[in-house]
């Protein structure tokens, strides 16, 4: 050997093969980031290194999944959500999950300050064994940061309605809401007064003829005494925020009754005339009752966690599951707020979960497909990544089914800000669930 000291070659070599096996790695295509170890032992240092500046810019960071239940997806979820309280100090996690529902693991966490007890995790939108580690750690956290805990709350539509119109009697007076007002909703809101599915069924109008679930003149009358409330309410709890007044807390737990009963009433009153809007009344109350749940903790910046439908940008448009341009939760929040979000979607080449086994994709144009063809098993790359200019649209999860590519095509660019794909992540194990659509 000419020069040096003889076996360092060796030892070099050695080195840098326990490298490649821990740290990020540039792979095989252009603008793709080859995490080479699992996403639990990503560090904070890795992380950094992928997402720092962009985070650090967003006020809202919001991680799209797109299947639910899947532990692959989970686990790296969990990891990105520790990365984000402990490197980003955010200290709120929204979920999709319904509002009220939401509220008794809110209250566990809040809880964990004290001590801890198990994870009610059956409150959850489709529960797996594979949420439960993320959940001990938050609890975890609370109780080794008493004084700085971790807050959660769902922003969902799926409650009992009769819930949020009894929020509605009892917390109106509170926040100024007139005699009036709380008459007319009472009068012209379809199902106020049930106390149980069943009632409020029978509390409903039959059904009309035609493409509208409601009498149209009773439903509008409905939404706009809602919306007022909710304005009435929110401009109370900002008042009360900003003089002190722990009375906030109800006036904003109003603003978000009124806010998910009109995402409720407009999803059902919508859905057998156009399958688009219908959907869209859902994520427009999630992107209100993200705005809402912020202002009423008080903090500037928050994490979400929903299905890569609810957290797309949307500046373009994209055919969801062959339903067409449906607009997201984070779209609505934006333009609510005019705050910034930064998006990550998590998509896989082969997924299962809590809705299913979804066939691998086949399409020319699969984002998934190219990169396990390209030999990636666990990758990171941003919207800018040069090998998304092979075509113009790509098709991102859920495989396909004889020539019907089932999931979502979109210009990379214009729906997600970051991509995390893996080769393979499955169900691990699905809990009892409460029931999803009717609680």
């Amino acid at each position: 050997m000419r020069g040096g000291i003889p076996g360092l070659g060796a030892a070099a070599l050695v080195l840098a093969c326990c490298l490649c096996e821990v740290l990020p790695v540039r792979a095989a295509l252009p603008g793709v980031t080859e995490l080479r170890s699992a996403s639990e032992a990503l560090t904070d240092t890795d992380l950094d290194a992928l997402l720092k500046t962009a985070v650090a810019a967003a006020d809202v960071v919001a991680i799209g999944e797109s299947v639910h239940g899947s532990a692959g997806f989970l686990r790296v979820q969990a990891r990105l959500i520790r990365y984000l309280v402990s490197r980003q100090g955010l200290r709120l996690i929204t979920w999709e999950n319904p509002t009220l529902r939401s509220l008794e693991l809110a209250r566990w966490l809040a809880s964990c300050t004290q001590g801890s007890t198990p994870v009610p995790l059956d409150v959850m939108y489709m529960p797996t064994a594979a949420d439960r580690d993320l959940w001990e750690w938050a609890c975890a956290y609370n109780r080794d940061h008493p004084a700085d805990p971790l807050m959660f709350r769902g922003i969902d539509v799926w409650d009992r309605p009769w819930a949020h119109f009894e929020r509605i009697e009892r917390l109106g007076a509170g926040a100024g809401v007139s005699a009036a007002l709380a008459v007319r909703i009472r009068s012209r809101c379809p199902g106020h007064g049930a106390r149980s599915w069943d009632e409020f069924d029978s509390l409903l109008p039959e059904p009309r003829q035609g493409p509208r679930f409601l009498p149209e003149g009773a439903y509008e009358d409905c939404r706009a005494a809602l919306t007022l409330l909710m304005e009435t309410a929110r401009t109370a709890g900002a008042s009360s925020r900003k003089s002190g007044d722990p009375a906030a807390t109800d006036a904003y737990e109003l603003a978000i009754s009124a806010s998910t009963l009109l995402g409720w009433l407009g999803f059902y009153h919508l859905e057998q005339a156009d399958d688009v809007l219908s959907w869209n009344e859902r994520d427009r109350a999630q992107g209100r009752n993200l705005m809402l749940v912020m202002e009423m903790h008080g903090v500037q910046r928050a994490l979400l966690a929903a299905h890569t439908s609810h957290v797309s940008h949307n500046r373009s448009p994209a055919d969801w599951w062959g339903f067409g341009d449906l607009k997201s939760g984070v779209f609505f929040f934006s333009a609510l707020s005019g705050k910034r979000v930064f998006n990550i979607a998590l998509t896989a080449y082969r997924a299962s979960g809590t809705q299913g086994d979804w066939m691998v994709p086949t399409a020319e144009n699969s984002m998934d497909r190219k990169l396990r063809d390209a030999g990636h098993r666990f990758a990171f790359f941003t919207a800018e990544a040069p090998f998304l200019g092979e075509h113009p649209r790509w098709w991102m999860q859920n495989g396909n089914a004889v020539g019907l590519e089932n999931g979502i095509e979109i210009v990379p660019r214009d729906h997600f800000d970051a991509y995390f794909f893996l080769e393979q992540s499955l169900l691990e194990g699905a809990l009892p669930a409460r029931p999803l659509w009717r609680p």
